[in-house]
């Protein structure tokens, strides 16, 4: 199973519009204040939800990441440390890399 090209495909389907919506908030948070949120997030699944790895990675500590992740939950009403919630998040994050082509690139 090529999981690269199943993604691909449901990036770009409509049906994920909704997914946007979730992580909308945090884009133009991010761009009226030159935030770093969607990149935490994106980080942060990528560490498998590992909150200490993904502070290494984006060089904070580790109560700077939580905050972090208060700050997305304030902002989206959504926690993300629930699994329901992180699977939203992420194909919303999913969603908007086919508008951003760079995007999927970034951590």
């Amino acid at each position: 199973m090529d999981t690269e090209r199943l993604l691909g495909e449901l990036s770009s389907s409509p049906d994920l519009e909704p997914f946007v919506g979730l992580v909308r908030p945090l884009s133009e948070y991010d761009r009226e204040r030159r935030s770093d949120l969607i990149r935490t997030l994106r980080v942060y699944f990528g560490c498998g939800t590992n909150t200490s790895l993904a502070a290494d990675r984006l060089f904070l500590h580790r109560n700077s990441m939580l905050y972090r992740l208060d700050r997305i939950r304030e902002l989206t009403g959504l926690d993300p440390r629930d699994h329901r919630v992180a699977l939203a998040l992420q194909l919303g994050l999913l969603a908007m890399e086919r508008g951003d082509p760079d995007a999927a690139e970034r951590p």
